[in-house]
């Protein structure tokens, strides 16, 4: 069986990887699977990435401690043995077709690693606006309630992953921005088919989107809503900024060196905020509130038992981690 051409879609969650899995699909020489996902069990290790488990994860990461202060090779051994394990495994899924899209958006915590790891993969990092990310997730996870806390990781640690590799690796790293994708498909494909190899997928933009991604996991509302690509979710977020408890979690999370990076990206504040005109929303807040503490306190701080401990590992990495 022929080596296919292995390719990471990598993006934050409810960015729109699943419009651009199924165009990419739609070329007839990619193939995909839902969101892969198996690397997060290989890969990945230490603060914030840590792992519920029915045994002790604290102490398999001592043990991998001691492997590695007893053999200097064991790190080099184990990611070849991945390397090794994942390539025929990409090679079965791909049926054939010559290139695999694997497109998880938890990969996004193991960027880095993927890299490294897969010298011979292309990679694709799909950016949207992450105020239009944390209203998509709060839309379709959280009942319309705002609670991306949950999502922090995500919008903090894997950002700042995908912003890393974009900066290192530019030269193995192809860059599509959702809103582009959006309002000129055709164009935004033509530049993809060329890094990629294939050159007339800007022909996709014209034709029907494959129904589903071949898999149980990807965007459940955008696969229903959307036969083909659409400008109109571009600015749809906008309307989420709404009431007091939102406008003062935008404003804690675009600051600083992020929203320098954000600005670079041309993603700014929503015009309510920037022109001061977000409504107050008393009542609208105060649910929002409510639904999201009751989420951190359940979520993010039983699990793990002392509140007291898990307070101070947010207050250190700025964000809440959710175990899962």
């Amino acid at each position: 069986m022929p080596d296919t051409q292995i390719v990471f879609l990598l993006s934050m969650p409810r960015a729109g990887s699943t419009l651009l899995q199924r165009l990419l699909m739609g070329s007839g020489v990619c193939k995909s699977v839902g969101e892969p996902s198996f690397l997060l069990r290989f890969l990945g290790e230490g603060d914030p990435i840590l792992r519920a488990a029915t045994y002790s994860e604290a102490l398999v990461e001592t043990a991998i401690q001691d492997l590695r202060k007893s053999w200097s090779g064991f790190d080099a051994a184990y990611r070849k043995g991945v390397h090794d394990l994942s390539v025929p495994i990409y090679n079965g899924l791909a049926d054939g077709f010559p290139y695999f899209i694997d497109k998880t958006p938890r990969y996004s915590l193991i960027a880095e690693e993927l890299v490294e790891l897969f010298p011979e993969a292309k990679f694709i990092v799909l950016w949207r606006h992450p105020l239009a990310v944390a209203n998509s997730m709060s839309t379709t996870f959280r009942d319309g309630y705002w609670e991306p806390h949950s999502f922090e990781l995500d919008l903090c640690y894997g950002m700042d992953q995908l912003r890393s590799i974009c900066e290192k690796h530019a030269s193995r790293v192809h860059q599509v921005k959702y809103e582009d994708l959006a309002a000129d498909p055709a164009g935004e494909l033509a530049k993809l088919g060329a890094y990629l190899g294939i050159p007339n997928l800007a022909d996709v933009a014209d034709k029907e989107l494959k129904k589903g991604n071949d898999g149980q996991l990807g965007d459940p509302t955008g696969v229903k809503k959307y036969s083909k690509v659409s400008p109109d979710s571009i600015a749809e977020w906008e309307k989420g900024i709404r009431n007091w408890y939102r406008e003062a979690w935008v404003k804690k999370y675009f600051t600083g060196e992020r929203a320098e990076f954000f600005r670079s990206m041309g993603y700014d504040l929503p015009k309510n905020m920037r022109e001061g005109k977000v409504p107050f929303g008393l009542i609208d807040g105060i649910k929002d509130w409510l639904y999201s503490s009751r989420v951190i306190n359940r979520r993010v701080l039983r699990p793990l038992g002392s509140k007291r401990r898990m307070r101070k590992a947010a207050a250190k990495r700025g964000y809440h981690v959710v175990y899962r």
